[in-house]
């Protein structure tokens, strides 16, 4: 079974590494977005204005911090690549604003059914008794802004994930350099087995090929 494991890890490198920095993106989005709605609401009160600035203040960091550790570690630069830093940055953040409209959709989606009458059931769970479930249910509504949060940088990673691999980072990385070397063209490769194949031109004269000398005399 280990084997098994660290063998699809080695295959899947870079969607492990991925999940590696989107975690770490998690806990700095969550940090942030905890201290942003701590400052804001000893300044300006809770509300609506004040929850969502927090999310994307929090989003705002933790994006750029997954960025400087993807371009880093998940999407390494071939050789020769040629966008910019700025340009891929700013490709990145386009991407991650699009996964962070589905993070608030989905943010603003729970709080709306755990606060309106669709949460019932859940309250009701929650107040139901013992088991694993209705205490993570309780825990979920204990602290329902930060769990809401939670869902929304789940779903927006996944899509994050499939811009940043097939748009902000395409062909870079080592499966780039490996699509560069399969689409050689056929003339290339033509000439490459020809000189695979040619004799070695150098090297001590056989003695098929040496000059033939003189007798010597009786």
């Amino acid at each position: 079974m280990l084997t098994w494991a660290l063998a699809w890890v080695a295959r899947h490198r870079r969607f492990v590494t991925f999940c590696a920095v989107g975690a770490s993106g998690v806990l700095v989005n969550l940090a942030v977005f905890s201290l942003a709605l701590y400052l804001l609401e000893a300044k300006a009160g809770a509300g609506w204005l004040v929850d969502n600035a927090a999310v994307f203040v929090g989003w705002l960091v933790s994006v750029l911090s997954n960025f400087a550790l993807n371009d880093r570690l998940t999407f390494r630069q071939a050789e020769g690549y040629g966008q910019r830093l700025s340009k891929r940055l700013a490709s990145y953040y386009t991407s991650a604003f699009a996964a962070f409209v589905i993070q608030w959709l989905v943010f603003n989606g729970l709080l709306w059914v755990i606060k309106s009458s669709v949460g019932d059931p859940l309250r009701e769970l929650a107040q139901g008794g013992g088991g694993p479930v209705a205490l993570l249910v309780s825990v979920a509504l204990h602290y329902q802004r930060a769990a809401s949060n939670l869902a929304g940088i789940g779903v927006a990673t996944v899509a994050n994930y499939l811009l940043a691999k097939h748009w902000v980072f395409k062909g870079e990385g080592p499966a780039a350099a490996d699509a560069a070397e399969t689409s050689a063209s056929p003339a290339d490769a033509a000439s490459s087995a020809a000189l695979a194949s040619s004799p070695a031109t150098e090297g001590p004269a056989t003695a098929d090929t040496a000059e033939p000398t003189a007798p010597s005399p009786s």
